[in-house]
């Protein structure tokens, strides 16, 4: 029998937040509830911004949560051979081309052609610039990977691409009118992280992927990587996002609400995953709960049913209080 596998993907660029226990709480609940197998990995690529102690931070939440996981953490920027050769793979088919343009070269390309920017960016946070076809070299020597210390992007194909997500049903997007040509390799020596989750996901043999909806359209995006790569699809899981009492969504700006934070004044991990179940519908708040009573209690349905009536789970200042002073 196959084994099911998810897997828990902090990024060591700081501290993290309650949104981040909401979603690997999800994680780690759906998959003791169900068998499932949880890698780890510590996203680390961004040199710049990831550092040994958010490393440490990021094991020490999980565990202070109580989640758990299966084998030895991986640390991503370890196994950048394996980006290359997925990339050189990639190279082969004529996939990949050497991009060096500045930001302004695209936008520039973007605005003279009248197509969309970052205005038609998806939920992801993050602007996305995208990159016309017109900007692609002709035939020759760029269409290869041989230059790792320059920009390289993907050949989109243009057309509609449908994905059935697990909590909000079919997507379809044409990730051509979004990212263009996306970046799959940085001047700086590694992959972007379009490639990087791909490949690695792949590498793992993850078939459940569980994270914010925020990811939801590059899910598709990645779905045409992953058939590039001769991989499959994973089952994708997209969790409704934790936002502050103003509707932003968390980011690690959010010093005041990390998990860090909250300990030191006087939060518990018990009370934060009854926390997760109060948002999920299976308790109110008050007391604290078990990892055993988390995993009974966050179903699929209950996942599906926050979904679909677009709740917003807002972490407002009476919740912190509660959380740091009970009862």
């Amino acid at each position: 029998m196959a084994t099911t596998v998810t897997r828990l993907a902090p990024s060591p660029t700081g501290h993290l937040h309650l949104g981040h226990a909401w979603s690997f709480l999800c994680t780690w609940a759906l998959a003791r509830a169900h068998g499932w197998s949880i890698r780890l990995r510590l996203e680390d690529l961004d040199a710049s911004r990831a550092s040994a102690d958010a490393r440490l931070d990021a094991l020490w939440c999980l565990q202070w949560l109580g989640v758990d996981w299966d084998g030895d953490p991986e640390l991503q920027s370890e196994h950048v051979d394996r980006h290359q050769r997925a990339m050189q793979g990639l190279a082969a088919r004529g996939l990949v081309f050497e991009a060096p343009h500045s930001r302004a070269q695209v936008r520039a390309a973007s605005e003279h052609a009248a197509e969309p920017n970052e205005a038609n960016a998806p939920n992801e946070g993050d602007a996305v610039l995208r990159f016309p076809p017109s900007l692609r070299p002709p035939p020759g020597d760029s269409w290869s990977f041989q230059n790792t210390a320059c920009n390289h992007r993907f050949a989109c194909p243009a057309g509609p691409r449908t994905i059935q997500d697990q909590l909000h049903g079919d997507r379809t997007l044409d990730p051509s009118l979004v990212w263009g040509d996306p970046l799959v390799w940085m001047k700086s020596g590694v992959p972007s992280y379009q490639l990087a989750v791909v490949v690695d996901d792949l590498a793992a043999g993850v078939t459940d992927v569980v994270r914010g909806e925020d990811l939801l359209d590059s899910a598709v995006l990645q779905s045409v990587l992953i058939d590039a790569l001769g991989g499959a699809c994973p089952r994708w899981w997209h969790l409704p996002l934790v936002v502050d009492e103003h509707g932003r969504r968390l980011a690690k700006r959010h010093d005041a609400l990390s998990l860090r934070s909250l300990a030191a004044a006087g939060a518990t991990p018990g009370r934060v995953r009854r926390l997760v179940l109060h948002w999920c519908g299976a308790a109110e708040l008050g007391g604290e709960s078990s990892p055993a009573e988390l995993a009974s209690a966050v179903a699929p349905d209950a996942l599906r049913s926050l979904v679909a009536t677009e709740a917003r789970l807002r972490v407002t200042p009476d919740i912190v209080h509660w959380l740091c002073h009970g009862p």
